[in-house]
């Protein structure tokens, strides 16, 4: 297998004992989780599960020297959220490998805008991918989006909606919204802070407080303690002053949190300190790795309380025992195997895969498995016939995806609807220890949220 980075290519040559190595590990991390583990709100139910799903993943018929293409979006610019995440690509890599099916991953970065996102995907249909992984999200990847259809190579996007000759594996806008609705509670005057994100589609708020990326989080978060009666607001306006100045009273319930997921962390830690304890709602982005690192960054504690919505893909899906959990556990068995390899880079070849395997994701690993499995079932890597296989394809944990069924026979293949998640900082001890500590949170559903 090779990996390749504009013009540079790395040997990829499995390494078949650390197969045995990792499952064995595997299997004592998820027995010493269930005996460490309290379960409470903010700590996903721990039940044993057996690695008995193979890390390896199997599929016939894809020919030789078949190329997948990455979009990421590195830097600060709109969809940078996803980078880390976007490394769980390379597991599936790995894992087609172990089975003995090579494909080739070909990066490249959009930078952030449309126009990047077009030459992006130009760069990969010149190299001859078959099909590509946008692992970004924004208005942004239009660009990408209508280069790939232009070019008739199908593209699946794990962390945005869909668009023309493309499939998201995401879960819909409307189960998303009609989630944060459930997870606001029955709130009566809930207060977007658009930091960014623009307003949740079809979720409805009494008020909107917009602030821009220069805004100051703390003066920010003063507003909405006041605005939520965490503190009295100083309703007298100094001498001279329009009575027209004076702070708003308090006037809402909840909170509603819109913006990138760097955005989002810097300004939870700014809540924290302000004692906000009102109901605090993230948008979907915060389920990227960028929100821990940030919220860290920010002086902000891992140990609050974080609600979000989404599916359930994160790693505590591993403690389950149903077909899901084997699926997720054999997911991390491969990030373990490709963390062993001291060869083993990350996507754009500028770090260890060891340093950025605590964030890689099972929701790009699954895009990957999808474009592959349509590469099988089309025989052949020309993209317009895998394209036509995809959109037949039905996948479970039994084809090596790692999260939900998919159903590529429509548009969002992801039948899933959004649920209640909420987050714990309690390390679970199903990935490699890193170098350096991160600041990770670990994504569930929240049992208690109707």
């Amino acid at each position: 297998m090779t990996h390749a980075v504009d013009d540079m290519q790395h040997d990829r040559r499995p390494r078949q004992p650390l197969v045995i190595v990792a499952i064995a590990v595997l299997v004592i991390a998820v027995v010493l989780a269930v005996v460490v583990f309290v379960v409470d709100r903010n700590t996903p139910a721990a039940e044993a599960v057996p690695a008995t799903v193979p890390v390896p993943i199997r599929v016939a018929h894809v020919p030789e020297g078949t190329k997948i293409g990455v979009v990421v979006t590195l830097g600060d610019g709109e969809g940078a959220d996803w980078d880390e995440a976007a490394q769980g690509a390379l597991v599936a890599e790995r894992r087609l490998t172990l089975g003995g099916t090579d494909v080739e991953l070909v990066t490249r970065n959009d930078g952030g805008s449309a126009g990047g996102g077009e030459r992006a995907v130009e760069a990969l249909v010149d190299s001859g991918v078959s099909g590509i992984v946008v692992a970004s999200s924004g208005a942004h990847v239009s660009g990408a989006l209508e280069a790939a259809a232009d070019a008739g190579v199908p593209v699946v996007l794990p962390y945005a909606s869909s668009g023309s000759d493309s499939w998201s594996t995401a879960p819909s806008p409307a189960s998303t919204s009609a989630a944060m609705e459930r997870a606001l509670r029955g709130a009566d005057s809930p207060l977007l802070v658009d930091l960014g994100g623009g307003a949740p589609s079809g979720l409805e708020v009494a008020h909107v407080l917009t602030a821009d990326a220069a805004a100051d989080d703390t003066a920010l978060a003063t507003t909405v303690a006041e605005r939520t009666g965490a503190v009295t607001a100083d309703a007298t306006p100094a001498a001279g002053d329009d009575q027209a100045d004076a702070p708003a009273p308090a006037d809402s319930d909840a909170v509603v949190v819109s913006g990138s997921a760097a955005r989002q962390g810097a300004f939870v830690a700014a809540l924290q300190s302000a004692d906000v304890t009102v109901p605090v709602v993230l948008t979907p982005q915060a389920t990227s790795p960028a929100f821990g690192t940030a919220l860290a960054d920010a002086n902000g504690s891992l140990s609050g309380t974080f609600v979000s919505a989404g599916v359930a893909t994160d790693d505590a899906r591993a403690l389950t025992s149903d077909e899901q959990g084997r699926a997720m556990s054999a997911f991390l068995g491969g990030v373990r195997v490709l963390a062993d390899d001291p060869d083993a880079q990350n996507l754009t070849a500028d770090q260890p895969f060891s340093a950025v395997a605590w964030a890689a994701d099972s929701r790009s690993h699954d895009a990957v498995v999808a474009l592959v499995r349509a590469v099988g079932s089309a025989r052949s890597d020309d993209p317009s016939e895998v394209t036509d296989a995809l959109a037949t394809l039905r996948l479970d944990a039994g084809d090596g995806i790692a999260g939900p069924a998919l159903d590529f026979r429509q548009q969002q293949a992801l039948r899933t609807d959004a649920t209640v998640l909420a987050a714990s900082s309690q390390t679970l001890g199903l990935r490699p220890a890193t170098a350096e500590p991160t600041a990770s949170l670990v994504w569930f559903q929240d049992s208690t949220a109707r």
